[in-house]
């Protein structure tokens, strides 16, 4: 059944297992007002180099990629993508007659050249500029080089000519000796080993993306590097993956506003008809452990007088990924949260005294702001060091020995509580992964089995994919498996059956004459989770052959598992094929028997 007065966005990407799009789509579905019914369903293409000898991978990525034609056939009211620089590339794997079909609603494209289209792009060189002016005018360094990223990426394009326009205006001659390019990824360990044996004497390396970075982690510690120590290091995009690296990584991210969340504010407002144009995000550095490096000082000064916006502003600076949140009526405010028991701690230092009833207040609400999940929106690394500068700074000034006691006590509270937190957070996890191993095992076993009913029309596939462990999900399939071709234009069915659906884990099959629909009304099905603000879709194939698409919950975890779970599915359908087949050869071999006598 169709669904009634839903607006449907499609996001477009390229690999949505990357953190780069993993941030993008969390900070889009953040970006969802409470009171607009809006259906976010990600679409996600895999990009490859096309100049690269064609291979196993590259005829998966091609098959793969046909999930992008759901942007031609299906009814999307309006689109957001990113699939990088396209207009300069005509050989990407991408057609560029995609492009096309995007135009024929709203859209607002992400970091990329394409001609008259409403982009949204980080202000690269803000967070450039800031980086480097620290290094050489603070730091005193002069020896700066730069792991880059692909030839065919607008961003990695532009922060390459930013880099070296800094340098220069600082008086620092850049030479390409100092620079190699690589794919972006973390993969990238033998680029930066090249890079670093050209220059023993780096002093600092700026890295195109975080997931470099991580490549020249890999490739400093082969050579008995440590980044922070042996030479300075920063990224750019500030993903959750930087505040997780040992050391945590310094990273350039967006400042006041996420490029999710300018997206879809653009989008909205050509939804409502109201043309904004093209917009850039402000960005900044964060520092942590790679390059030490702080926005604001907490100065005694400050802290006496506890002024509401020097304290929003120290939360701000604490709990930076909070500001890129909408928030809903059911939430905490941890700002105002934190903002209580602050200015109750600076009050009681102002007034050199502070009651036990207050102190046990003050603990209560430190206990619910974390137990509201504070740590989601900070480092730990950085919270506490932030903690301890302002433990510091407030025992500097004049206090009596009695609140200062209890001032310290407090805040050995708030560093207790936020690694509990991380503590619980691992934990939990672990347990979710030792989970997850347990049920694909149960559906291997479950997959192996045939009792000798196996057929597709009987819906009986079904009993293996309820041992995935999807919460939230449905599954459409072809009447008959779509065969791919590399010669001839890939054309779905107009209609497609709901398989089964998937809701808070428990799998519903529905009667034979509410499966079928129009391919074009997938997105709009009302059995379709009201509760889920997001879907994810995945082609389910087996090597050529198309059977259907897998439509999972934007959850932390499908962006890892999701095309991995539409990989199984798919072989499970192969499977049966080969099972139907095998049977039908033997019983047409007895037919066969039978009639010659």
């Amino acid at each position: 059944m169709k669904g009634k007065n839903i607006t449907v966005v499609g996001m477009v990407l390229e690999d949505i297992f990357a953190d780069f799009s993993k941030e993008l789509i969390s900070n889009v579905m953040e970006a969802i007002p409470e009171n607009k019914d809006i259906r976010l369903v990600v679409l996600p293409g895999r990009y490859y180099n096309p100049e690269l000898p064609y291979d196993d991978i590259c005829a998966y990525n091609e098959v793969y990629n046909t999930i992008l034609k759901l942007g031609e056939v299906c009814n999307f009211d309006g689109f957001i993508v990113h699939i990088g620089n396209l207009s300069s590339n005509k050989r990407n794997t991408i057609d560029e007659s995609l492009i096309a079909d995007f135009k024929k609603v709203p859209n607002v494209f992400i970091a990329t050249d394409i001609e008259n289209v409403t982009t949204v792009s980080y202000d690269n060189e803000s967070g450039i500029r800031e980086a480097v002016d620290y290094l050489v005018n603070i730091d005193g360094l002069s020896r700066l080089c730069m792991l880059g990223g692909r030839v065919d990426n607008l961003d990695s394009i532009l922060r390459k000519e930013i880099f070296i326009r800094c340098l220069e205006e600082n008086g620092i001659a850049f030479s390409e000796k100092n620079f190699i390019n690589t794919d972006m990824s973390e993969n990238c360990v033998e680029e930066a080993g090249k890079l670093l044996d050209r220059n023993p004497d780096a002093q600092a390396i700026f890295c195109v993306t975080d997931a470099a970075a991580k490549g020249l982690y890999v490739a400093m510690e082969e050579r008995g590097l440590v980044p922070g120590r042996n030479i300075l290091v920063f990224g750019f995009d500030n993903t959750r993956m930087a505040s997780e690296m040992i050391p945590s990584l310094s990273s350039i991210g967006c400042d006041s506003c996420t490029l999710g969340q300018k997206a879809l504010e653009l989008l909205i407002d050509k939804f409502n008809g109201i043309e904004n144009g093209s917009a850039l995000v402000q960005t900044r550095l964060y520092g942590r452990e790679s390059l030490f490096y702080e926005m604001y000082d907490y100065s005694a000064t400050e802290m006496t007088k506890g002024d509401p916006s020097f304290i929003y502003r120290m939360f701000d600076d604490c709990f930076y990924r909070y500001k890129n949140e909408y928030m809903r009526r059911e939430n905490v405010n941890l700002k105002r949260l934190f903002y209580e028991f602050i200015s109750r701690i600076l009050l009681s230092q102002k007034r050199k005294y502070m009651s036990l009833e207050s102190y046990n207040e003050i603990c209560i609400l430190i206990d619910i702001f974390f137990e509201k999940g504070a740590m989601n929106y900070t480092d730990a690394a950085k919270l506490i060091k932030s903690i301890e500068r302002l433990q510091s700074s407030m025992n500097s000034g004049k206090v009596s020995v009695a609140a200062n006691v209890m001032v310290n006590r407090l805040f050995s509270r708030m560093k207790d509580k936020a690694i509990i937190s991380i503590s619980e957070r691992s934990i939990k996890q672990i347990s979710y992964l030792i989970d997850m191993r347990e049920k694909f095992h149960d559906f291997l076993i479950a997959d192996m089995v045939d009792d000798g009913t196996i057929d597709l029309k009987n819906d009986s596939i079904a009993h293996s994919i309820s041992k995935l462990g999807l919460k939230n999900s449905v599954i459409y399939v072809f009447n008959e498996a779509v065969v791919y071709s590399r010669t001839e234009e890939l054309v779905f069915p107009k209609h497609i059956r709901l398989y089964c659906v998937i809701k808070s884990g428990d799998m519903y099959i529905l009667a034979n004459e509410r499966q079928d629909c129009l391919l074009s009304d997938i997105f709009t099905r009302n059995e379709l989770s009201s509760k889920c603000k997001g879907f994810a879709a995945f082609p389910i194939f087996y090597s050529d052959r198309i059977y259907g698409i897998l439509l999972s919950e934007l959850t932390e975890d499908i962006f890892s598992r999701g095309e991995f779970l539409a990989l199984q599915i798919g072989r499970s359908f192969y499977i049966n094929d080969l099972r139907i087949s095998e049977k039908g050869s033997i019983h047409e071999m007895y037919r066969n028997k039978a009639a010659s006598g």
